[in-house]
């Protein structure tokens, strides 16, 4: 369950902001906030929380989606899995599963996602890459919940990841790994 909740808090790191002009372009947005002053609304994460009600009946098909954008974003990415895919698409899931319902009480997740961002380290992650995984997963979304992935809930996941991707890139800036 580590492992996945370490991948998707690694794809919400990957992501901020995405544009679509005609082609998709990453932007890296990240700002340090502190999780302890509620960034995110109820009504967000309500957004948040109903839309993943919806893809966690096609979650297999969502991890498949995931990887391949991944890979076709990213490339280099593929040498950082060891393991099936499959099995880390059910981490995956799993792991986003506890964080969307921890979004009430999200400082209860700070210290394993300080843990995960200390093992992307040790994986090899570039921080960089957090924006990658992000536009992948946002991406899945997209294409998951169709018309239901409104703008509201396309920034309320935004934001989400970038809280998340925070956190996690807290460990590159106390490490001398990165």
């Amino acid at each position: 369950m580590m492992y996945g909740l370490l991948i998707f808090v690694g794809l919400l790191s990957f992501w901020m902001l995405y544009r679509n002009t005609g082609e998709q372009q990453l932007e890296s947005h990240y700002v340090q906030e502190e999780v302890d002053t509620a960034p995110l609304s109820p009504e967000q994460i309500k957004l948040i929380q109903d839309s993943w009600a919806l893809v966690l009946p096609i979650k297999v098909k969502a991890a498949e989606l995931f990887y391949a954008r991944l890979f076709e974003l990213d490339p280099t990415a593929k040498a950082l899995f060891k393991g099936k895919l499959d099995f880390q698409g059910d981490k995956l899931m799993t792991t986003i599963s506890v964080v969307v319902d921890s979004l009430n009480d999200l400082e209860s997740v700070v210290p394993i996602l300080h843990a995960m961002g200390k093992r992307h380290i040790i994986y090899k992650v570039r921080a960089e890459q957090y924006d990658i995984v992000g536009a992948a997963f946002l991406w899945v979304l997209e294409q998951g919940l169709g018309d239901l992935f409104t703008k509201e809930t396309k920034e309320a996941w935004t934001i989400a990841y970038g809280i998340i991707a925070s956190v996690m890139l807290e460990a590159y800036s106390e490490s001398d790994l990165d």
